[in-house]
């Protein structure tokens, strides 16, 4: 009898070793079966690029049914962001955010919007860099996924003591700039200083610069407009422009159904990014027309010649530099120049863009 109640003690007690052990394997499977990526940014946690980050972060979980985790990292936590590119490529960070014009001489295709055109707002930069991408081979994104592209608007010219009102205005004054916009300040007349913008505050502040060169959005962002008294909103200036990654290995290993999910998401989020930077200049411009004694000067169509033979001679600079390097430059060129006079034509209004971001990004 006590042989046969330990047999049976025994035959209980393997099924459960036997039932904890599946129950742990499955667990365990189950925790594998999550995808967890880590998206590295440019932007503090407050700022609503990172905002929306998170939003498209939520939203791939949803969609993936919660297969998809991503953690965001705001700037400097996972790569400072002239780093974030090799980090994607490394593998430090699954995705990535940053600027590639950062990196000097590394994406030569990107650096079209550094050159002088007409971009008016972000809407037309965003749209514009991803027909570019899709028409043409970026060699400089072989080594990544592109999820999608984005950018600013234009930049303006924000001086402290002297307005410009004209092309004349600008000789002798020295304005803070960054990358290949040097070359288009000095074709202007006047003298290019480079420093990042963590610097510009107390530069205007000492006398080492007159203005600055930057989108609308420091004049709040950074708060320059506390030290300056003028902006010139030229007929003609630049951009800039910034890359959403994926690791290819990490894009590769996914199933195809995330694959679809990234995508369709992504094909979203380029124009919301967008909104985003409009948003920004916006209430940079309103800000800085609220402060005493401001003024912001628009340049008249009259004098858009004079502005444009100077940076003329720096986009064919660009052309030939390029050209060296075995890239199709005049059809690039020329594509870049149509599709943003395409896109002008049909770019939302900042009012929209505000809305947007007011309504989906901004906690009341």
């Amino acid at each position: 009898m006590k042989l046969k109640n330990c047999q049976k003690f025994c035959a209980l007690l393997f099924v459960g070793i036997l039932s904890l052990v599946f129950f742990a394997f499955t667990i365990t499977s189950h925790a594998t079966d999550k995808i967890q990526l880590r998206f590295a940014t440019v932007f503090s946690q407050t700022h609503l690029h990172t905002v929306l980050n998170q939003m498209f972060a939520d939203e791939i979980k949803k969609r993936t049914n919660g297969k998809v985790e991503i953690t965001i990292y705001p700037v400097g936590t996972l790569a400072a962001p002239a780093k974030v590119y090799d980090a994607v490529v490394q593998g430090i960070a699954d995705i990535g955010m940053s600027c590639p014009l950062w990196v000097a001489g590394r994406f030569p295709l990107s650096e079209i919007f550094e050159m002088p055109s007409e971009i008016p707002s972000a809407w037309v930069t965003t749209k514009t860099y991803a027909d570019l991408f899709n028409k043409f081979t970026f060699k400089e994104y072989e080594e990544v996924h592109i999820l999608y592209l984005h950018g600013p608007g234009r930049n303006v010219i924000a001086t402290k003591n002297k307005p410009v009102y004209k092309l004349e205005d600008l000789k002798g004054l020295t304005l803070r700039t960054s990358g290949s916009t040097v070359d288009l300040i000095k074709a202007w007349g006047a003298v290019p200083r480079a420093m990042p913008m963590s610097e510009v505050y107390e530069a205007l502040q000492k006398g080492v610069v007159d203005g600055n060169f930057a989108v609308p959005e420091v004049l709040k962002g950074w708060n320059v407009a506390e030290l300056v008294k003028y902006v010139t909103i030229p007929p003609i200036s630049t951009s800039s422009c910034q890359f959403v990654a994926m690791n290819k290995k990490k894009w590769e290993s996914l199933p195809a159904d995330v694959k679809k999910v990234f995508t369709e998401l992504s094909n979203e989020y380029a124009e919301r990014q967008a909104y985003v930077w409009m948003y920004y200049d916006k209430i940079g411009l309103d800000y800085f027309k609220s402060l005493p004694g401001r003024q912001v000067i628009v340049i008249p169509k009259e004098e858009k010649e004079k502005w444009e033979k100077p940076a003329r001679v720096v986009l064919e600079k660009y052309i030939a530099d390029k050209e060296r390097m075995g890239l199709p430059m005049k059809d690039y060129v020329k594509y870049f120049f149509e599709r943003v006079a395409y896109y002008m034509e049909r770019q939302p209004s900042e009012e929209e863009a505000v809305k947007w971001v007011e309504s989906h990004l901004i906690k009341k």
